[in-house]
């Protein structure tokens, strides 16, 4: 079987694949883009898209069912399932002809099948008709992106047992839900099931739900859910399991104490896990674990030609990082030389409200040793919250004690997903509090509540 030859041969088609195909076509190479199912990974197919597309839908749900607040009656305003859907799906649609003319236009070479290595510099590709084709490239980036992480218990394949992949799946809305895992994706799945008329509960093994988040945003963000309506048991070990013909019961401890939920489903949302599996990372001489394919601050794996990107890295598991070091790895396969920065990378939770960091929080300054000033400001007290109805909140913003330079952000509230930007630029830039507190914000706005809470240092 003869194989043709790329400069560059790209394995997934997520954020970090696109975004490794499209630069390094830019930067002059020929480039073959090897996607096993749909452009655009779990983000764009069963995460980050699909779930913000039903969120604001059902935003704009609990919007109209709380008109009369705002000034507004005689709404009759009720959930369609069917329509919902239509409108997830037409989203992803949307963007997957715009991925694929964007890489048209780039002449990117489009392969669909399941790449694996057969040598460092060949690989075979498994098409969905059971045809097989090899081809072979100068230099390959690896993105294939990871995969929900299982609950080992028995019966794990029950019906009743679902994952993230599968929620977004279901035909109809469990009058029931128990979400296992408060972390980021376990508190999205619950704020849609909840809004779309879930009785939900979540169970969280950490002492608070974000266990990776300042405890202080946290605890505003759990009480809110509580105050929504739902369910949050955090210190809490699984012990059983049971599944039952129209239900499931789950049993767990919390400080000794036993305690049993019983609900229409389950989802398990305690992670993703690195897609490595059939990739034959032995025959490219590929160093990875269970954690991932291993690289350096270039992208770069074992073999000094192969490069790896995204959630197949198993660090950041953001799409946005994934694009990011995507474009690195694209660079440096093409001969710049680019380092890969993780120190102002924003994390984002849409739950209501909002949850957003970037940097540093209190705890992890403390860590390292470095004297910090802790700012906060209330949402309360910000006049565009109060006009929208969410006065929930709080931002706690982290300075180096002498130079004020920021070093961390921590949001809650209303829109804290669009101001965390502004904290990840002051952060990249070196900027400090003052540089904060002395730019001039809107008003009314949201964005006042960063420069509120940078004012209460006294400058000269």
């Amino acid at each position: 079987m003869s194989a043709v030859t790329f400069d560059i041969a790209v394995i997934g088609g997520g954020p970090a694949g696109y975004g490794a195909a499209t630069q390094a076509s830019k930067l002059g190479a020929h480039v073959v883009l090897i996607e096993k199912e749909s452009l655009g990974g779990t983000c764009l197919n069963h995460g980050c898209i699909p779930t913000k597309t039903l969120l604001h839908s059902l935003n704009i749900l609990r919007s109209l069912k709380e008109s009369a607040r705002f000034g507004i009656v005689g709404n009759e305003s009720s959930l369609d399932i069917d329509k919902l859907k239509e409108r997830r799906d037409e989203v992803i649609s949307i963007l997957h002809d715009s991925m694929a003319q964007l890489l048209e236009e780039h002449q990117i070479k489009r392969i669909t099948g399941k790449a694996s290595f057969k040598s460092p510099y060949d690989i075979e590709i498994q098409t969905s008709d059971n045809t097989s084709m090899r081809l072979r490239a100068d230099k390959i980036i690896i993105a294939s992106g990871s995969v929900p992480r299982q609950l080992n218990v028995p019966d794990g394949d029950n019906p009743h047992i679902l994952y993230s992949n599968d929620l977004l799946k279901l035909k109809a809305i469990p009058s029931k839900l128990i979400i296992i895992g408060g972390g980021a994706v376990g508190l999205e799945m619950a704020t849609i099931m909840h809004r779309a008329g879930s009785q939900v509960s979540i169970v969280e093994i950490a002492p608070y739900i974000l266990p990776n988040e300042d405890s202080e945003i946290t605890s505003v963000l759990e009480l809110a859910l509580k105050r929504n309506g739902m369910q949050i048991y955090t210190n809490s070990t699984m012990q059983n399991i049971e599944c039952g013909i129209n239900s499931v019961k789950i049993t767990f401890s919390q400080a000794g104490i036993e305690t049993k939920l019983e609900a229409e489903s389950i989802c398990v949302c305690i992670g993703q896990q690195p897609e490595t599996s059939l990739l034959g990372l032995e025959s490219a001489g590929v160093s990875y674990d269970t954690y991932g394919v291993k690289v350096d601050a270039y992208m770069r794996t074992s073999a000094p030609h192969i490069y790896a990107a995204g959630d197949v890295t198993g660090m950041n598991m953001l799409a946005y990082v994934a694009a990011a070091q995507g474009r690195v790895a694209a660079a440096n396969a093409t001969g710049h030389n680019e380092v890969m920065e993780y120190a102002a990378i924003p994390r984002c939770v849409f739950t209501a409200p909002e949850v957003a960091s970037v940097g540093l929080n209190e705890n992890a300054a403390a860590s390292l040793g470095i004297k910090t000033k802790i700012l906060r400001s209330s949402m309360a007290s910000n006049p565009y919250a109060t006009i929208l109805g969410e006065r929930r909140g709080m931002v706690k913003l982290i300075v180096e004690d002498i130079s004020g330079k920021l070093l961390g952000a921590q949001i809650v509230g209303s829109g804290t997903v669009s101001l965390i930007s502004e904290c990840a630029l002051a952060i990249k830039l070196g900027a400090t509090a003052r540089d904060i507190a002395y730019t001039l914000h809107p008003h009314p706005s949201l964005a006042e509540a960063l420069q509120e809470a940078a004012l209460t240092i006294d400058y000269p």
